[in-house]
């Protein structure tokens, strides 16, 4: 089965995003909340109503601050990535078949044994192919028709064990 298709930018920021929902980060950030706020209410002397309302703003204003910053770090991030790599705006072609993933890109082709993916994660629009935890392949589902789809998700479900 080949696939052919080229990211756009937009997509490639979209696929990031799906992978960093998909992550640890929301363990991170109540790990942040929490201690902020433990910090916070250990120094509060809460005789004083005027100074627990200001560690308050103090803690909501830090945990705003925190997933605003991890946002739009992670956008710029994927812009800068995806201008700085030519692989990324390329028009990529994928044959898929029982010894994994051959990728051809341009004038550079690429094998991949299914052994070498650890999982993958699907939403309406992409298929995210994982080759370690911060490393993934993106397969826009706009570029395949249902009978793509079916053989690829069998692919997946046969070779690649966790989901």
């Amino acid at each position: 089965m080949n696939i052919t298709y080229k990211l756009t930018r937009n997509e490639y920021q979209q696929a990031v995003t799906l992978h960093n929902k998909k992550g640890k980060r929301a363990i991170i950030i109540s790990f942040y909340a929490g201690i902020t706020t433990f910090l916070l209410l250990a120094k509060t002397d809460f005789t004083n109503i005027r100074e627990v309302i200001t560690n308050m703003i103090i803690v909501f204003f830090a945990i705003a601050f925190y997933i605003l910053f991890i946002r739009m770090i992670s956008d710029y991030q994927a812009k800068k990535l995806y201008h700085k790599s030519p692989s990324l705006s390329e028009e990529n072609t994928l044959h898929i078949s029982g010894k994994g993933i051959k990728f051809k890109k341009e004038e550079k082709s690429n094998i991949l044994p299914w052994s070498n993916f650890i999982k993958w994660i699907k939403n309406d629009q992409f298929y995210l192919l994982y080759t370690n935890t911060h490393q993934f392949n993106v397969i826009p589902i706009r570029a395949m028709n249902k009978t793509q789809i079916e053989e690829l998700e069998t692919y997946l479900e046969k070779y690649i064990s966790a989901k």
